[in-house]
C-alpha cells in the first residue's frame, strides 16, 4: 500500500504557474466587483435574485413564457412588478 505524501512535503515546492487565459477575439470584457472575471453586458449594471421553487412551478413559469416569446427573466420581472403594484410601491422595471 502506498502512503500519501504530508502537506509538510509541498512546503519548499515552487507554486504552479497560474494558467495564462486569452480573451477570445470581438468579445468585449468589463470587470465584476471583484474584478476577476467579464460579465456579460446584459447583466452589467444588474443584480441576480434568486429563489427556490418546486418542480412544477419552475416548468410553468418557463412553459408559459416560452408560449408567450418571453424570457423568464422578463416574466419574473413583469411578475414583480405587479406584486410592488400590488403591496402600494412603484414598478421598478426590468
Amino acid at each position: 500500500m502506498s502512503r500519501k505524501g504530508s502537506l509538510l512535503a509541498l512546503r519548499d515546492r515552487e507554486p504552479a504557474p497560474s494558467p495564462v487565459t486569452a480573451e477570445p477575439e470581438g468579445r468585449a470584457s468589463a470587470p465584476t466587483a471583484t474584478g476577476s472575471s467579464p460579465v456579460a453586458p446584459s447583466r452589467q449594471g444588474k443584480k441576480a435574485m434568486t429563489g427556490y421553487f418546486s418542480p412544477d412551478m419552475s416548468f410553468a413559469m418557463h412553459m408559459t413564457a416560452r408560449r408567450h416569446g418571453m424570457s423568464l427573466q422578463d416574466a419574473m420581472a413583469e411578475a414583480f412588478n405587479d406584486w410592488l403594484r400590488k403591496m402600494g410601491e412603484s414598478p421598478v422595471g426590468k
